[in-house]
């Protein structure tokens, strides 16, 4: 039985997971088991000390990548998986043509530009002069001024921005990529403050980043004007990428949503949504800084790849 596979830089799917599959080194670690021998789940799970939940999520990457197979085992306790060797090698052709061109389209969006929220106090707006007049007032987010605001926080709720997709309308999205600096949110600020916040993108939940923190114990590289010291002063930067294979924070896999479950193409709007689930396991706020404030220089930052022939 022929174990192996060619793949060329045109295998853009197969490689992406190939690659996802390989960057941990818990999966390295199984491939070299089942390269000598054949586990159960359970088997499998005893011997790296992981938990079965955990050691089926990564082997569902070996799966996608072909890199293992699972093969039903009826016994007496029902029908046990067990877990061989899928792909003995790989070949990997670096000199094949690219067959479609790509282009990229980038936008930068304000942190007050959002078109849609629903937010709950505490809350604030911040600009460049100090607080938008008055915090702990969600109505505050209906002024004109908020799109001028370097900080924005809230406890519950969300914020919605809507972000002009006419350039990719109708095109094959490769990846839809954004990135952001935010932290959790509480009252002065505690750097061991989390909180789950949530991502969705044409109403469609991505993945949620667990933030560890409000964080105050310095300034930030780009420090807020006119803004306490003992306030939340820097978060962390973010970047989200979804793509033909999932999803993926700082490119580490979070979620199994594609580009495909996203619908980008048919619309002339794509809607960004960042809030707290009303079920989340730690309701701890939002923080998002905007343009020269926190540890960065940049507002969110969209960027979507797509073939133009």
């Amino acid at each position: 039985m022929d174990m192996s596979a060619n793949y060329n830089l045109n295998n853009d799917q197969q490689i992406d997971r190939l690659a996802t599959a390989l960057s941990s080194s818990v999966r390295r670690k199984m491939l070299r088991l089942l390269g000598e021998n054949s586990y159960s789940v359970l088997e499998l799970a005893s011997v790296l000390n992981l938990s079965v939940s955990t050691t089926s999520f990564h082997l569902k990457f070996l799966k996608e990548a072909c890199l293992v197979q699972v093969v039903s085992n009826p016994n007496k306790r029902g029908n046990e998986k067990i877990i061989t060797q899928g792909l003995a090698s790989v070949n990997l052709n670096f000199q094949a043509p690219l067959h479609y061109k790509q282009a990229e389209f980038i936008y930068n969006v304000p942190i007050g530009s959002y078109t849609s929220y629903n937010v709950k106090a505490p809350c604030g707006l911040i600009n460049e002069q100090g607080l938008l007049y008055m915090h702990d007032n969600p109505n505050v987010f209906r002024a004109p001024e908020r799109l001028s605001a370097i900080l924005l926080s809230f406890s519950r709720g969300y914020v919605e921005y809507s972000i002009p997709a006419f350039e990719y309308k109708d095109k094959t999205i490769l990846s839809f990529t954004f990135s952001l600096e935010l932290c959790s949110e509480c009252p002065n600020y505690n750097n061991s403050w989390k909180s789950d916040i949530t991502f969705w993108i044409n109403g469609k939940e991505i993945c949620t980043y667990r933030s560890l923190g409000d964080y105050g114990d310095r300034r930030g590289l780009f420090p807020i004007p006119n803004w306490p010291a003992n306030s939340t002063q820097y978060g962390m930067l973010k970047k989200i990428r979804i793509d033909n294979t999932g999803t993926f924070i700082d490119e580490s896999p979070v979620s199994g949503v594609t580009i495909d479950d996203l619908n980008l193409c048919a619309e002339d709007i794509t809607t960004l949504r960042i809030g707290i689930k009303e079920n989340a396991r730690y309701i701890g706020g939002i923080n998002l800084f905007g343009k020269n404030s926190g540890d960065t220089e940049q507002d969110i930052v969209v960027q979507v790849c797509y073939k133009t022939q």
